[in-house]
């Protein structure tokens, strides 16, 4: 293990995260059978009492493991002058790949649904009743299991590393003429795939921000919302397949541009010679998930006592999502002219 700052923060807060979030796991889901199975209001009453407790601890912890995904990059940077052959993160990366390739997998996911509980959490605490308190119960139930593994992955990484471990520099890998980044996108586009990338890019940010100040616009408190919710799983679909562009654009396109180097590849070196770039994916990042927030909020959060909550929530976080992406556009448009 290296030992540093970044490294023993995360293990520790990867262990308290473990602990805390398998009891929060079971306590919440035995109090989901038990809301479910109430027939009076007492035992509804009594069994909402007992959840303030797992409610704080989960408040609290998802709330600090939605700074971890940063932390943990910030503690892979922290190993590079410690694993020779690593000129960045990648580096670092191949010294357990399955394991940090499974962790990195996991991350994006965990970060998601960490916001979407705590935002239906959120709503809950707006009505009276807590109509909300049996669909909270059981997703606090899922979330947990993924915070688990998460941190599990972490706590396991963190230890497994070792200093002075050799290892390929980037180049043997994102910056070979096979990638599977050039090779699909030059399949099927042909060999200005790089051109048409680019403008694809734009194009889609444009039109999911488009689309969300339509949305954002359409959305009113309405006897019969039916109608929202399959606009908000569509406007959630395409923010994904946007994002995937983004990341492909990113790695073929725009980061060697940025970085001034037109042969390399590697996102982890654009972080570290860009700085300011990590902002600008981070606003991509949050971006795209409000739009994913909006949609599960509307999934599990509909009911008689939200009906006015619930629609200003979702225009906020369309509004929040417009801003970030535009910011992040304009960002990456800012370094590509400076370039």
């Amino acid at each position: 293990m290296i030992l540093n700052v970044l490294s023993i923060t995360e293990v520790f807060v990867s262990a308290l995260s473990l602990v805390l979030m398998a009891w929060a796991g079971i306590f919440s889901l035995t109090l989901a059978f038990r809301w479910q199975a109430a027939a009076t209001a007492e035992q509804r009453f009594e069994v909402e009492n007992r959840s303030h407790l797992v409610m704080l601890v989960a408040v609290v912890l998802l709330g600090i493991r939605l700074l971890n995904w940063p932390l943990f990059y910030a503690t892979l940077q922290s190993f590079v002058p410690d694993i020779d052959g690593a000129m960045c993160i990648f580096g670092v990366t191949q010294v357990k790949r399955i394991m940090t390739g499974a962790s990195e997998l996991v991350k994006p996911v965990s970060f998601f649904l960490i916001g979407a509980w705590l935002l239906l959490h959120l709503l809950d605490q707006k009505t009276r009743s807590s109509p909300l308190m049996g669909k909270k119960l059981y997703f606090l139930s899922f979330v947990a299991i993924v915070v688990v593994v998460e941190s599990l992955l972490d706590m396991l990484l963190m230890f497994r590393i070792a200093p002075g471990t050799l290892v390929s520099c980037c180049t043997t890998v994102t910056d070979i003429l096979e990638r599977p980044t050039r090779l699909v996108p030059q399949a099927a586009l042909g060999p200005r795939y790089g051109f048409l990338l680019g403008r694809a890019y734009y194009a889609g940010n444009i039109a999911l921000m488009v689309f969300l100040v339509l949305a954002l616009i359409r959305i009113k408190p309405t006897p019969s919302p039916g109608r929202r919710r399959p606009v908000a799983g569509a406007l959630f679909l395409f923010a994904v397949l946007n994002a995937g562009l983004f990341v492909l654009t990113q790695i073929e396109v725009h980061s060697p541009r940025i970085m001034g180097l037109p042969f390399h590849h590697c996102l982890y070196c654009l972080w570290q010679y860009v700085p300011d770039t990590i902002l600008m994916y981070l606003l991509f990042v949050l971006g795209t998930s409000a739009v994913g927030w909006a949609f599960i909020l509307d999934l599990f959060g509909r009911n008689r006592e939200t009906a006015s909550a619930l629609p200003a929530s979702m225009r906020a976080l369309y509004g929040f999502s417009v801003f970030c992406l535009a910011a992040s556009l304009v960002m990456n448009t800012v370094h590509l002219a400076a370039a």
